[in-house]
């Protein structure tokens, strides 16, 4: 198989670091080109401080291309770059992303500047990938959905759904590698508040599991009741669901519904199983997974699908009412793993 030339858009943050490593030996995708902000711009790659837990993989001896300049698409398609993943800052993708793709360049966003937009599709495989249209740019989603969706959409297909409520706990790195290293965030001291986090959860949510017709998305119909904080926990979003439907149900069958989900995992990153289940979560012990197997020393350079599935536990139903939690590695699946999952979905579908 012949590897993509592709750019990353982010060369020292938490997302644009994963990029790097999960597409450092990626079969699909080649590293052609990685671009940065103005502080970073002009370096070599190699100089800026590795800010992931893994080691670094080896990686080509890159200068860091400016992603504010308003060259960088030429300069693209001359290394022969058809292909961008963009771990960029919102305010900064906007501008960056829509250059890009006017000029031929195909690009994956992990930004929220275009989520919901028509035309620019945001596509869960396991979920909703009859989404998929032909496009120059598709969207990733929030972090915090994924391991709240694939569980209530699974449940969806038992019966229909009248309300969603969550709280999540939210990962220190989902702010950013800022946080890794501040004493006092790492001792308990942090500040819960996550500006705007359960108002994007909330309508991704409904945007996702909406009905698509004349390429139009109909949002599903249903109540959310949505409340997110930052806690004091390097890695791993956590969320406490409550699932109201209209139709009783069993363990049994609610257990089926999870084991029934689709997963693409002919593709690298496709998780074995999409959710791996427990009694209780551990989330020291259950970050990384492939939905059979936990992992205590992963690799991710290697093995892409660790840390690709989510787990659910602490499971109990009464009637119409379906209790869980969920987890989720929020860098990987929920953030550069699930968008190189979402490129390999839509290249799959263009073959």
């Amino acid at each position: 198989m012949s590897r993509h030339k592709c750019l990353i858009l982010g060369a020292s943050g938490l997302v644009g670091q994963r990029l790097q490593q999960r597409l450092a030996n990626h079969p699909m995708f080649e590293i052609g080109a990685v671009a940065g902000s103005n502080a970073t711009s002009g370096n070599e790659l190699d100089s800026i401080p590795w800010r992931l837990e893994e080691g670094r993989p080896s990686l080509p001896n890159l200068t860091i291309l400016n992603a504010n300049s308003t060259k960088l698409s030429e300069e693209c398609h001359k290394l022969g770059i058809k292909f961008a993943f963009s771990g960029l800052p919102s305010t900064v993708a906007k501008d960056v992303e829509k250059r890009l793709t006017e000029s031929g360049i195909m690009v994956f966003s992990n930004a929220s500047s275009y989520r919901r937009k028509n035309g620019i599709p945001m596509i869960i495989p396991e979920i909703n990938p009859h989404h998929f249209s032909n496009s120059m740019h598709y969207c990733a989603t929030n972090c915090t959905l994924i391991p709240l969706a694939i569980p209530v959409s699974a449940i969806s297909k038992f019966s229909a759904i009248k309300s969603v409520k969550m709280r999540s706990e939210q990962a220190l790195s989902g702010a950013g590698w800022e946080l890794l290293f501040d004493e006092q965030a790492l001792a308990g001291k942090v500040n819960p508040h996550i500006e705007n986090e359960a108002e994007k959860t909330a309508s991704e949510l409904l945007y996702v599991m909406g009905d698509l017709s004349l390429e139009q998305i109909t949002i599903a119909d249903f109540k959310t009741d949505i409340k997110c904080q930052r806690v004091a926990r390097k890695d791993g979003h956590q969320v406490f669901v409550e699932v109201e439907i209209e139709h009783e149900i069993t363990l049994n069958s609610f257990i089926d519904e999870i084991n029934s989900i689709t997963t693409f995992n002919e593709l690298p990153s496709g998780p074995l199983k999409a959710v791996h289940i427990v009694d209780e979560i551990d989330p020291k012990l259950h970050l990384w997974t492939d939905g059979y197997d936990f992992e205590s020393d992963p690799n991710p350079i290697i093995n892409l699908k660790t840390g690709m599935a989510i787990v659910v536990g602490n499971i109990t139903i009464d009637g119409t009412k379906i209790s869980f939690s969920a987890y989720s590695h929020n860098t990987v699946r929920g953030a550069a793993g699930g968008l190189v999952y979402l490129a390999e979905f839509v290249l799959s579908k263009n073959n």
